[in-house]
C-alpha cells in the first residue's frame, strides 16, 4: 500500500521553503494525489518526496571538479597511498616505481581533485616496452617490478609508433564516472604527437572484475593464445568504441592534414625550382640574342 503525505509533511521531509513547494508542484515536478474522487486536499506520494529530496540534497552539494596530468616527483608519496589502499601489501616497491617515472614521467596519468593534487582520485600506468618484452609479461614469465627502467622502458624522443602495457589502472569507488577523464588525458597526449608518433597497441592483463568491465567498454580483444587473462587494444584496427573512434579520427585528420602540407610544401619547392630554371633559360636566350 502507498504510503501518502500532507503538503506540510512533505515540506518537513524536503526541507524547502513552502513556497518552493508548492512551485514544484504547480510546475508538474511535484505530483498532486487525491485519493477520492470527492477529496478535496492532495496528498503525495512518499517514496516519490523521498526520491526529489535524494536528488535536491545531491544538486546543492559542492560538486568537485577533477583534474588530470602526468605524474610529477611529488606526487610518488600520494600514488603509493592510493596504490596501498587497493592492493594492499602487494603494493609495489615506491623505489622502484619511482625509477619508472623518473625515465619516462609520461607513463603515468593521474587523476586528483582541481582543489587539492593531494586528493588522489585515481592513476593509469602504461609502460611503453617492446612487444617481445609484452609478451613476455602477458606470459608471467616476468613481472613488470623486474623491469630495467633505463633497458627496458622507452622514452618517445624517437618518432614511431609505440605498444604498451597497462601495469595498472586505479580509481576511486566513489569517483568512477571520472575513469574516461584518464582515458581522454592519454589519448589527448598521443593525438598531440601524431603524425610523427603514434599509439599503436594497448595490451594488458585482466585480473579482477571491473578490469574487465574497464577492457569491455572500450572493446579489448582477448589473446587466448598467449594467456586466460591477456587483451590488447589495436589502436590501428575499426572499434565499435566512440571514445576510441574519436581519437582515431582525431589522428587520421592529423595524418591527413600533414601529409596535404607535405604535398604542398613540395609543390611549392617545384614551382619555384620550375621559376628558377625558367629565369635562367630566359637569361641565356637574352644574352645569346645579345652576343648576335
Amino acid at each position: 500500500m502507498t504510503d501518502y503525505l500532507t503538503a506540510g509533511e512533505a515540506i518537513e521531509v524536503l526541507k524547502i521553503p513552502a513556497s518552493t513547494f508548492y512551485r514544484l508542484a504547480k510546475e508538474g515536478k511535484i505530483a498532486k494525489h487525491y485519493p477520492t474522487a470527492v477529496s478535496k486536499h492532495g496528498v503525495y506520494d512518499a517514496r516519490e518526496i523521498a526520491r526529489l529530496g535524494s536528488k535536491l540534497k545531491r544538486e546543492s552539494e559542492p560538486q568537485q571538479t577533477g583534474e588530470t596530468d602526468w605524474i610529477q616527483s611529488s606526487d610518488v608519496g600520494n600514488m603509493y597511498d592510493l596504490e596501498y589502499t587497493v592492493y594492499g601489501d602487494e603494493t609495489g616497491n615506491p623505489s622502484i616505481v619511482r625509477k619508472w617515472y623518473e625515465r619516462n614521467p609520461q607513463i603515468c596519468r593521474v587523476l586528483y581533485n582541481k582543489e587539492d593534487r593531494r586528493d588522489f582520485w585515481g592513476a593509469l600506468n602504461m609502460l611503453p616496452l617492446k612487444e617481445e618484452t609484452i609478451f613476455k609479461l602477458l606470459r608471467g614469465e616476468i613481472r613488470d617490478i623486474d623491469l630495467d627502467p633505463q633497458k627496458d622502458i622507452l622514452t618517445f624522443e624517437e618518432p614511431g609508433t609505440y605498444d604498451f602495457y597497462v601495469a595498472s589502472v586505479i580509481v576511486r569507488p566513489d569517483r568512477k564516472n571520472h575513469f574516461l577523464a584518464l582515458v581522454n588525458g592519454v589519448f589527448d597526449f598521443w593525438c598531440e604527437q601524431a603524425p610523427e608518433r603514434r599509439l599503436r597497441k594497448i595490451y594488458g592483463r585482466v585480473v579482477s572484475g571491473d578490469g574487465e568491465m574497464m577492457a569491455k567498454k572500450l572493446f579489448f580483444s582477448p589473446l587466448w593464445h598467449i594467456s586466460d587473462s591477456a587483451y590488447v587494444l589495436d589502436m590501428t584496427r575499426p572499434n565499435p568504441s566512440r571514445l576510441v573512434q574519436s581519437f582515431q579520427y582525431a589522428v587520421n585528420s592529423k595524418i591527413e592534414e600533414a601529409s596535404l602540407t607535405a604535398k604542398m610544401t613540395a609543390k611549392e619547392a617545384n614551382n619555384s625550382e620550375c621559376r628558377g630554371t625558367k629565369a635562367d633559360t630566359e637569361q641565356t636566350s637574352t644574352e645569346s640574342t645579345e652576343l648576335l
